[in-house]
């Protein structure tokens, strides 16, 4: 039996990358899925290529107002909500010294303030369905072993690893049924992680060498990676397990 069958899932980001990865993967594993994206033509798109029932939603994870309806959509089409997955995020490279106001609130405003809000946003609904619930806030391994250059990402990562834990307890010691635990990949073979090579001109064999380096396995992972990860804290099968940091980091952080 499919591991997530009978199961609504809300995936953000979900367009591309490891968003689309975990949002295809929970499809495969029966859940009812709601891809979000920052426009409808990229949520269509992302939800044709996969197999099962879904629902495309415009969402701007900064807007709270878009967060509410994507929202009531989701109970109007599924009735209900039991996995959350805040994977939305960017990252773009600057020295603390050197980074702008609009890079610094960039990362804040998508990276920490947009799970924060669709945790407020969603809890209600998690608690109205009556079941079981599981948030996964998609972090990095730069949240843990801060990097210099990535100033802001790092920051706004720790940040996002500080709410997971939290918000765990706080539903912990509410009685919700809800556990709330993240993720936290490697460098990761994504289009962002094209898109920052490209930004910044290092050539990508250099910059995979790079990173293959700073893990010990001695590569870089893999989207479908991630999504594995995360299928196991949505589903039944983590019942025990909140407010854990759960590393797909081909061994970044504990490396000398």
């Amino acid at each position: 039996m499919p591991v997530l069958e009978g199961k609504v899932a809300f995936v953000t980001g979900a367009a591309k990358g490891i968003g689309f990865s975990i949002a295809r993967l929970f499809a495969a594993e029966g859940a009812q899925v709601v891809v979000a994206a920052r426009s409808l033509e990229q949520s269509r798109a992302a939800a044709s290529q996969i197999e099962g029932e879904t629902l495309a939603v415009a969402l701007d994870v900064r807007n709270d107002g878009q967060w509410r309806e994507a929202l009531a959509a989701t109970e109007s089409r599924f009735g209900k909500l039991n996995v959350l997955v805040n994977c939305a995020g960017i990252t773009r490279g600057s020295t603390l010294a050197a980074a702008d106001d609009a890079n610094w609130d960039d990362h804040m405003e998508i990276n920490l303030r947009g799970p924060f809000l669709g945790c407020r946003a969603a809890l209600p609904l998690m608690q109205r369905s009556g079941e079981p619930g599981s948030i996964v806030n998609i972090s990095s391994a730069f949240g843990i072993r801060v990097t210099p250059g990535f100033a802001a990402y790092s920051v706004s990562k720790a940040a996002l690893n500080a709410m997971t834990r939290v918000l765990a307890l706080e539903c912990a010691a509410a009685g919700w049924p809800i556990r709330v635990n993240a993720v936290i990949p490697g460098g990761i073979e994504t289009e962002m992680f094209e898109e920052e090579l490209r930004r910044t001109g290092m050539e990508r064999e250099k910059a995979y060498a790079l990173f293959s380096r700073i893990h010990p396995l001695g590569r870089i992972g893999k989207p479908e990676e991630v999504a594995q990860a995360a299928l196991w804290l949505a589903s039944d099968a983590s019942s025990f397990t909140t407010g854990m940091e759960l590393k797909v980091d081909g061994g970044s952080t504990i490396r000398a």
